[in-house]
């Protein structure tokens, strides 16, 4: 369990009832990581949400080849694994930390149970899950513009 203060800095959980954040807070813990290690695998059950505290991870995709590559930065602040929310509950890409540091892990199941329990606080949640989609896609967009200006062949 962590602080619900650590959890009220989320723009998901800010304005939430002491009640409700204490309920997060129990499917939640601080996970620490290293420089290089992989933090989650394009193509895994998204078991958790999470929020980076501290560090940097690269957002990679799986290219047809097995090479990675990389499509996004997320510094601290940023949610990570959103497909916990989303069905089929599957990772569309992969997290290799940059450089070290921590992040929030808040357990799928109890999360997406509280979101159709209490549609308010659900409806909050996917507008955020949203706009982080429309982050990553503008990223994205601006990733492909620069390949698309590198020379073929």
């Amino acid at each position: 369990m962590i602080s619900t203060e650590v959890l009220r800095r989320y723009p998901n959980f800010a304005g939430l009832s002491v009640d409700r954040l204490n309920k997060i807070a129990t499917i939640s813990r601080i996970r620490n990581f290293v420089e290089g290690q992989e933090l989650f695998r394009e193509g895994n059950t998204a078991t958790h949400l999470m929020f980076l505290i501290s560090g940097e991870i690269h957002v990679v995709y799986q290219l047809g080849d097995g090479s990675q590559v990389v499509v996004d930065m997320l510094v601290a602040g940023d949610p990570l694994a959103w497909s916990a929310l989303l069905e089929p509950h599957r990772l569309t890409a992969g997290g290799i930390a940059r450089k070290a540091g921590s992040l929030i892990e808040i357990e799928a199941e109890g999360l997406r149970h509280m979101c159709k329990e209490n549609t308010d606080f659900g409806y909050i949640m996917m507008k955020e899950v949203a706009k982080t989609l429309r982050n990553r896609l503008s990223a994205m967009r601006i990733q492909a513009t620069a390949w698309a200006a590198e020379p073929i062949g």
